[in-house]
């Protein structure tokens, strides 16, 4: 369980999850109205943070603020356990041979780069990877760390990524809809990035204002 279901039991409520968005809307003042798969859920005053991932730009749409997102999907392995021995995210950023890896502590290896992403189908939003790739993949990932070259890799996977037209993401306040922001769209640097963006977004909610420059990542840029 993560903290915002953790913040809601304390506070009385209780979470709900795993259920499918339907049609929103507000009322007078910041009145919402959610439809989900799991009932209507109404509230007098409610924040609605848009921080989707992927598919934020279909709730965006859906209050007359479209953004130019695609969704993509990196190509990423595990490796089997081993001696827990990197502790920080090593890579190379370039076109011949790019990769980076990480060791988690039980001891696999987490890598990616060195292929293209695949973009997702915007209709299911599945991300896939191909397989075919994984030996390109390796020989970059042995290159940065030549001691992983008899290693087993044990699973691959992939997974949704939101990449806006212009490579920055949205931050800020909707300008249609009061009660609504939206952070989305990191374009792959959205883990990385969670913890500064989620007290950017606190500060900015709980008082108007934020003392990290948000301008130019409002979604007005695309009105």
């Amino acid at each position: 369980m993560n903290g915002q279901p953790r913040a809601r039991i304390r506070g009385g409520g209780g979470p709900t999850g795993h259920m499918d968005r339907g049609g929103s809307r507000s009322g007078a003042g910041s009145t919402w109205t959610q439809t989900t798969s799991k009932g209507t859920f109404t509230a007098d005053r409610l924040v609605n943070l848009n921080c989707v991932g992927a598919r934020a730009g279909d709730l965006a749409a859906q209050f007359g603020e479209p953004v130019p997102i695609r969704s993509f999907g990196p190509q990423m392995g595990v490796t089997e356990p081993l001696p827990h021995r990197v502790l920080a995210v090593v890579g190379v950023w370039a076109a011949a041979h790019g990769a980076y890896l990480r060791q988690v502590e039980r001891g696999n290896v987490v890598f990616g780069g060195a292929v293209d992403r695949m973009e997702v189908d915007p209709a299911t939003g599945h991300a896939h990877l191909d397989p075919a790739r994984l030996p390109q993949q390796l020989r970059a990932v042995v290159r940065l760390v030549p001691a992983l070259r008899h290693v087993a890799v044990i699973c691959q996977w992939s997974g949704a990524e939101g990449h806006v037209g212009d490579g920055l993401p949205v931050m800020g306040p909707s300008l249609t809809r009061q009660g609504l922001f939206h952070a989305f769209g990191f374009c792959r640097h959205g883990f990385q990035l969670g913890p500064g963006v989620g007290d950017a977004m606190a500060e900015l909610i709980n008082t108007g204002r934020c003392d990290t420059p948000l301008d130019a990542m409002h979604i007005a840029r695309f009105a």
